[in-house]
């Protein structure tokens, strides 16, 4: 047994030696940094990504896969970042984080940082406002998009970018609808400054006979024809003729949006318009009776009565309407549209059939058989998705001047306009990522009474002893020895 064991330790004797040997062999270290070498290369060319977080929270949902796969092609990020220790470098490492994500599943995204103070020049030419804005390119189109760097917010921008730039405003005139080129009281010179100041893409037709003389507007403006423009009815005093009627149903159907003025469907030759789009417009005007204590006419509305939703979304200003007529649409048997109603005003008045804005100060009975009580609704908007996934849009309101300048310069008119214009033309589909929870952001604790006092003294006065008990123990045990 003796010599078995002197030969086991004779043998690994030999082992070590042997493996020392090799170890101190000349080659050893060469083939070492060969090794290394080798690896570094193929950590160059090869990048392996594995993701071991709770929820893989690091990466990118199918969603976001998806609108990227159908984005082929170059894409350019420019982020307007400072280099300060605090603030500029926390937003190049929030924008890092959120780009890399992208990178490694579209590797043809390319981001640039910028210092604005050292490139003040390119910061003006584009136009940034705030530090930390990034400018998203692809094939000749350009978004802009700030805080917050998530996901959601990221991927909806390139699906912007996806389905292109977005239609134009189309306003029709010649009908007495209100002007933009014309700076009196009646026109609407402030908006189309404010339009313009929006980026928003606005021309204006003398009329149209047929449908393609939209597409063919467009053209003669240089206005690339890639989809179907927004129109713009602003008001007409004069009837649109059977067959521009016509036209603008055909270019609804088509799939076109519709922003409308309406004073009454019947003097504007727009009845068969309102009948297909299920419209009922009040012959009447609104009035609130509650405007003779201040001594302004019964049809000068004033409200902060909002929906909360499409475009008087986290809206609150006062806006003004002068002689709105009231629109209801009822529910239709398998209808495509669905109906947002967005301003109502007269709360305590109504709408009444026999007032005359001529005697703005004389309150007319309400009959009931004619009448309708308010509040009524005066600005309402419909949508529905078509087959591309893009939202058609129309939206109706109840004032036929509400674009001039003289009701744009009052309270929030101007900025309800704006974001309605951009609600409309803004129909781009967009995802919404769910929230991948922690698993550590919720404590589920016992529901009986019993069991919540003995953990509340547990953790209070039963944990505090066990400790004090361990470091007297451990103390006696020293003391002890």
């Amino acid at each position: 047994m003796l010599i078995d064991c002197m030969a086991n330790s004779s043998r690994l004797s030999k082992t070590r030696q042997s493996l020392t040997q090799a170890w101190q062999h000349r080659l050893v270290v060469p083939g070492l940094l060969l090794l290394t070498l080798a690896l570094g290369i193929l950590a160059w060319h090869f990048n392996i990504i594995t993701d071991h977080t709770n929820n893989r929270r690091n990466t990118l949902s199918k969603e976001s896969i998806e609108v990227l796969q159908a984005l082929p092609g170059t894409i350019e990020i420019s982020a307007f970042c400072s280099n300060s220790p605090y603030k500029g470098r926390y937003f190049r490492k929030s924008i890092l984080a959120l780009v890399q994500r992208y990178q490694h599943v579209h590797h043809a995204m390319h981001l640039q940082f910028i210092d604005p103070s050292i490139s003040p020049r390119l910061a003006r030419e584009h136009q940034v406002k705030k530090e930390g804005e990034m400018i998203i390119r692809y094939r000749g189109q350009l978004k802009r998009m700030y805080l917050p760097y998530t996901e959601e917010a990221f991927t909806n921008v390139l699906l912007q970018l996806q389905h292109g730039e977005r239609a134009p405003l189309l306003f029709s005139t010649g009908f007495g609808e209100t002007a933009l080129d014309n700076e009196a009281a009646n026109g609407a010179s402030h908006l189309a400054e404010a339009m313009r100041a929006a980026g928003l893409q606005v021309i204006s037709s003398t009329g149209f006979e047929h449908d393609s003389t939209l597409e063919t507007n467009l053209a003669t403006k240089n206005f690339p024809i890639k989809k179907l423009p927004t129109l713009v009815l602003a008001g007409a005093t004069h009837p649109y003729t059977p067959v521009q009627v016509k036209a603008i149903q055909s270019h609804i159907s088509k799939g076109g949006s519709l922003i409308w003025l309406v004073d009454n469907p019947s003097t504007q030759g727009l009845a068969s318009l309102a009948e297909s789009l299920a419209l009922n417009i009040s012959e009447g005007m609104v009035i609130d009776p509650a405007n003779r204590q201040f001594d302004i006419p019964l049809h000068a509305l004033s409200t902060q009565r909002y929906s909360g939703q499409g475009p008087t979304q986290e809206f609150a200003l006062r806006t003004f309407f002068d002689q709105a007529h009231a629109i209801v649409r009822y529910r239709q048997p398998e209808d495509s549209w669905r109906t947002l109603p967005l301003v109502a005003a007269a709360e305590r008045g109504w709408t009444s059939k026999t007032y005359h804005p001529e005697q703005p100060k004389k309150l007319p009975a309400f009959n009931s058989e004619t009448d309708s009580q308010g509040p009524a609704t005066i600005a309402l908007a419909l949508e529905k998705t078509r087959p591309s996934g893009e939202l058609q849009r129309i939206m109706v309101i109840g004032s036929a001047g509400f674009f001039s300048n003289a009701q744009q310069q009052r309270g929030g008119n101007l900025a309800f306009t704006m974001q309605s214009l951009q609600w409309v033309v803004n129909n781009q589909p967009s995802i919404t990522l769910p929230v991948a929870p922690l698993r550590d952001s919720i404590i589920l604790l016992p529901s009986q009474q019993t069991w919540l006092m003995i953990l509340f003294n547990g953790f209070q006065f039963g944990l505090p002893a066990v400790l004090f008990l361990a470091g007297w123990l451990t103390w006696r045990r020293k003391h002890q020895h």
